[in-house]
């Protein structure tokens, strides 16, 4: 499946002209901003060290607050916003937008860890299997990925339509737990600690799925597309893609404890047949040095 997507990649860049300025129209709402800060300068860096080879490029960027759901109409429309992050196996996406096969966060957004009140951690530390799991909540956004994910191993989810009414559901207690991606967690209690008192990080359990994060670029920029899968991949074979990735994390996954955690395994059918799953050196060991 990765051959024939990246032989289609190259098709289709064969339509646009090498060197041309890539527009690149990347969304970039206050919400995103935040959730997206490690991904939207990764890809800063992608398109610097492609400059050479595919020409100049200027950014865009689309800073309106959206709806998850009109975000995706209007990437794959691709005249104002050109290309997403998004976690991966949203038909809409995989099929009406040009998924670059890369896990760009190493499949750390299969790594979770909550966010709650503070009141619920004794609770929660209780928890040792996935039976007792499925007795709490968990709140996700409405179009997110997740949550057929938690549906599918019966655990009870609470959504809601925006980003910001979750942090507010959590601490009326809508729901026991937020979970959130291990590269997400940290700087999104640092954002929302001061509007939110009583959040924190919860201390005992990591919540595991195979699932990523990746760049997905309209139909309508092929040579936008070859240009950050072919950067991606000069930075995984020369190793600047891990440091990279070292640089923003390490730390904070140390801070997490992740060895130290109660793992609670979910099942996930969901993951697309284009994603990387078999190519073990692009996805996030949590038993290695990091």
């Amino acid at each position: 499946m990765r051959t024939i997507l990246m032989a289609w990649l190259t098709a289709l860049a064969l339509t646009s002209t090498v060197g041309a300025q890539d527009i690149v129209r990347p969304l970039k709402s206050e919400e995103f901003r935040v959730r997206y800060a490690y991904a939207f300068e990764l890809l800063n860096e992608v398109l610097r060290r492609t400059t050479q080879q595919y020409g100049p490029y200027v950014e865009l960027a689309y800073t309106d607050d959206i709806s998850v759901a009109r975000s995706h109409l209007e990437a794959i429309k691709g005249a104002r916003i050109n290309i997403m992050i998004s976690d991966v196996g949203h038909k809409e996406l995989d099929e009406g937008m040009i998924p670059i096969p890369f896990p760009i966060d190493k499949g750390l957004l299969g790594y979770r860890v909550a966010l709650i009140s503070k009141d619920s951690q004794a609770k929660i530390a209780q928890v040792q299997t996935l039976d007792q799991f499925r007795a709490l909540s968990v709140g996700q956004g409405a179009l997110w990925g997740d949550v057929r994910v938690y549906e599918y191993n019966h655990v009870t989810v609470r959504t809601a339509e925006t980003y910001e009414s979750l942090f507010l559901m959590l601490t009326h207690g809508r729901f026991d737990m937020f979970p959130r991606g291990v590269t997400e967690a940290p700087g999104e209690l640092a954002a929302y600690q001061g509007r939110y008192p009583r959040l924190a990080i919860e201390q005992h359990l990591l919540i595991k799925y195979p699932f990523a994060q990746c760049f997905y670029v309209s139909k309508s920029d092929p040579h936008l597309a070859t240009r950050i899968n072919d950067g991606l991949e000069q930075m995984e074979r020369d190793g600047s893609f891990d440091a990279f990735f070292n640089r923003h994390f390490a730390e904070q996954l140390s801070g997490l404890k992740l060895q130290t955690r109660t793992v609670i395994e979910l099942k996930n059918p969901f993951l697309p047949s284009w994603v990387p799953y078999a190519r073990k050196e692009l996805w996030f060991d949590p038993a290695k040095p990091y």
